[in-house]
């Protein structure tokens, strides 16, 4: 089995780059990437690991001259990771072009700058300075993680859900510049009327489509954005480059540097995943009352992949897709009860920190080997707000929680999970 997940492993890491001080691929650190660096890399081979180690296993040899020379191109590209948006920035000559994941084209057109007149795209003039949203990611998360006054005076009618984690959104909100346009299930169109933005996202669901028509027939332009379609969660955090570019260029560059800084600390825990001695099983789930099973998703969900990614072995690989699932509890048990971890999302009701608020839940998670091996835990309520913002921490939360003994201090610290003890 070991043999098995090793394989796995090293498949998805050549499908996903890494990132070094320079730029992806920049080993020789002259601000571009080329056949040079391939050429360089062969010669140089005593590069660090965070310059030359390519494929994340802990060393630096011609496996890497070789996974360069297949990959160089794609490093290149601005959007690597994910497969859900497009985005060709050509920020020096004033513009940059966005497709979302309906295939809707957007040209970002900074002042003063000529439209390139690119067919079938919308022209919007950057900085954006009115928006609305249903969702926290990509708008509101990157908003966050820029920090700055004028991102966040364009967020006009957003769901109040959302306001409570941020200070900055709860003085704009009591102070009313910012309206609620309802939550992801509903719109409030009179509030959106009302302040007439310069453009709604959008994600997935059935539901937004009939918000679209509705925003259409109000004559107000909307984006879709399958940030939970992505199958990687590198591919999620990199929507943040889609959204910072509706802020312009420095913002997008603020970004970039961010990205950069999570793609590093992505390798480094891929490479020491790689040292790993077994692959445990783990189940990565969230429980239903109503329903009274388990939820759980698909083995190309980014969830799954990151058990699967950071040493483990996901428990349902076999089920295809990036979905939601709900097998009938005996077929959840007959898997979950002997893995050796479970990680629990917690999206309603109060947090879940302790055994008895755990076993309140479900009593059958008492029968569990990981609770009894004190190798089960539980996201905290706003485990969606902190992958986005702190991803970092989140990969880092996930590395820890199926090989502990790894690190220097274990699976104690976690920063978005509690460890039931």
């Amino acid at each position: 089995m070991k043999k098995i997940m090793a394989l796995l492993m090293l498949a998805m890491i050549a499908l996903m780059p890494s990132v070094c001080a320079q730029e992806i691929g920049d080993v020789n650190g002259d601000d571009s990437i080329s056949i040079a660096d391939v050429v360089y890399l062969f010669k140089h081979r005593d590069v660090g690991l965070d310059v030359g180690d390519l494929n994340c296993d802990n060393a630096v040899n011609v496996v890497d001259v070789v996974y360069l020379f297949k990959n160089y191109d794609t490093f290149r590209d601005p959007v690597v990771f994910s497969e859900r948006f497009e985005m060709d920035p050509h920020w020096d000559e004033g513009y940059c072009y966005l497709v979302d994941s309906a295939d809707n084209k957007f040209v970002l057109l900074k002042e003063g700058a000529t439209d390139p007149q690119i067919e079938g795209a919308t022209v919007l003039d950057v900085p954006l300075t009115n928006v609305g949203t249903v969702f926290y990611c990509p708008i509101i998360s990157t908003a966050d993680l820029l920090d700055n006054t004028d991102v966040y005076d364009s967020l006009k009618v957003i769901p109040t859900s959302y306001v409570k984690y941020s200070s900055e959104l709860q003085t704009r909100y009591d102070a009313g510049l910012i309206l609620n346009i309802g939550s992801s299930s509903t719109m409030n169109y009179d509030n959106v009327v009302a302040t007439n933005p310069d453009i709604v996202f959008l994600a997935d669901w059935e539901k937004h489509d009939a918000m679209e028509a509705q925003l259409t027939a109000n004559n107000i332009l909307s984006c879709r954005c399958f940030t939970y379609d992505e199958p990687t969660f590198m591919g999620r955090t990199e929507w943040a480059k889609f959204a910072a570019a509706l802020w312009g260029d420095e913002n997008s560059e603020i970004i970039e540097e961010y990205f950069q800084e999570t793609w590093q600390k992505r390798n480094e825990l891929l490479r020491t995943a790689s040292t790993a001695d077994d692959y445990p099983t783990v189940v990565s789930f969230s429980w239903s009352s109503s329903k009274d099973t388990a939820c759980v998703y698909g083995a190309q969900h980014y969830y799954s992949r990151m058990v699967n990614e950071f040493g483990g072995e996901y428990v349902f690989n076999d089920i295809p897709g990036t979905s939601s699932n709900y097998p009938d509890k005996e077929t959840f048990y007959e898997r979950a009860q002997n893995a050796d971890v479970c990680i629990m999302k917690v999206y309603t009701g109060d947090e879940v920190l302790t055994a008895e608020d755990l076993l309140a839940i479900n009593p059958d998670f008492a029968n569990f080997e990981s609770f009894k091996n004190g190798r089960f835990y539980t996201s905290h309520r706003d485990y969606f707000i902190q992958e986005a913002i702190d991803p970092i921490g989140y990969m880092d939360d996930y590395a820890r929680m199926i090989n502990p003994e790894l690190f220097s201090n274990g699976d104690s610290g976690l920063l978005h999970h509690t460890k039931i003890e």
